[in-house]
């Protein structure tokens, strides 16, 4: 046989995901934070992050409105009444531009050689799912 003879398919990788500088294979998880054998990988688990204060302090806020609105709605005066739902909408509009500029952060870790590591740290929702799917497919599960 030659020693040009072209590789057995066997030998190439199997890539499930490689795009935004995140590599996937059946082999490797690859990205600017390290590269990580796919086989020495354990317990894959993720995270997800707290809501921003913003939206924390908007949904405290949105609760005191309502309790305003409330009692305004017993003594029946319109203009206070008024008041409340416009501080109430306000509280909401504010509160979902914090949630959608700064939404929760989703963190992908697993076990390599008896330690804990962060494989992925993001904001994007659509590219946690697909990097965790790809992981998944990796690793057989």
């Amino acid at each position: 046989m030659s020693s040009y003879a072209p590789q057995s398919f066997e030998s190439r990788p199997v890539i499930h995901y490689n795009q935004h500088g995140i590599l996937v294979t059946d082999r490797i998880f690859a990205t600017d934070r390290g590269r990580y054998e796919i086989a020495e990988l354990s317990r894959p688990a993720h995270g997800t992050g707290t809501l921003h204060p913003g939206v924390r302090a908007c949904v405290a806020v949105g609760i005191a409105n309502v309790v305003v609105l409330g009692a305004a709605a017993t003594t029946g005066s319109v203009p206070v009444i008024l008041v409340a739902l416009s501080a109430l909408l306000i509280t909401w509009v504010v509160g979902l531009v914090y949630a959608r500029r700064w939404p929760r952060q989703h963190t992908l870790l697993a076990d390599y050689r008896g330690t804990r590591v962060t494989l992925l740290r993001t904001r994007d929702v659509d590219l946690f799912g697909r990097v965790s799917r790809a992981l998944r497919r990796s690793c057989g599960l």
